[in-house]
């Protein structure tokens, strides 16, 4: 029987859960990928790999377990730290490219986010979607307010949020492959903003 880390073998089981976590990211920001082998990250947490099953039936459980709980709160900083006062355009332009910043510059959950997702199982794939849901219904919410005070161009919702959510990741993977990618993030946004907000523009 392994040895307790922890007053009760709840504790116990919330601390092996959390280091498994944090050496997944650690591996994964080092790795620049999260093509990494569950036995590395039983070696990095000092498990062995049978005990890990306990935690996380396979890689895709681990990393959308990551998302999962890392996610939101990080998201909800994001939206937060967008201004109430502005217009519906200034306020979704604004959380576009904040947005941008995080995934292209964060080294674990922005790199999942944007090269690793479409590499999960169905099911990895909708925790994760549920995971920044807050994220898209804000944008589609400011989308909806834009089109009340006739900023925007009425379209469904479906297809507003796609096209929203398209040039935001285009833009991410644009900063991401750059040679100096923080060198890239300023223009890249600020083209973000230009782009985005005049596709949505209503004519007139």
């Amino acid at each position: 029987m392994p040895r307790i880390r922890a007053a009760s073998i709840d504790e116990h089981k919330v601390l092996v859960r959390g280091n498994l976590m944090d050496s997944a990211k650690k591996l994964i920001a080092e790795a620049g990928t999260a093509e990494i082998s569950l036995g590395e990250v039983a070696l990095a947490a000092g498990v062995g790999r049978t005990t890990l099953y306990d935690y996380f039936t396979d890689r895709d459980d681990l990393i959308a377990s990551i998302v999962a709980e890392e996610l939101p709160g990080v998201l909800k900083s994001i939206i937060e730290s967008v201004p109430s006062d502005g217009s519906p355009s200034d306020r979704l332009a604004d959380l576009a490219a904040r947005t941008v910043e995080f995934v292209a510059s964060d080294p674990v959950l922005g790199l999942i986010l944007h090269r690793e997702v479409g590499r999960l199982g169905s099911d990895a794939q909708n925790r994760i979607r549920e995971a920044h849901s807050t994220l898209a219904d804000e944008m589609v919410g400011l989308y909806f307010l834009g089109v009340d005070s006739g900023e925007f161009l009425r379209m469904p919702p479906d297809l507003a949020g796609r096209l929203i959510q398209d040039v935001i990741m285009s833009s991410a993977k644009t900063v991401m492959t750059a040679a100096e990618p923080e060198d890239r993030i300023e223009e890249v946004t600020a083209h973000l903003r230009i782009f985005l907000i005049g596709g949505l523009r209503a004519s007139g």
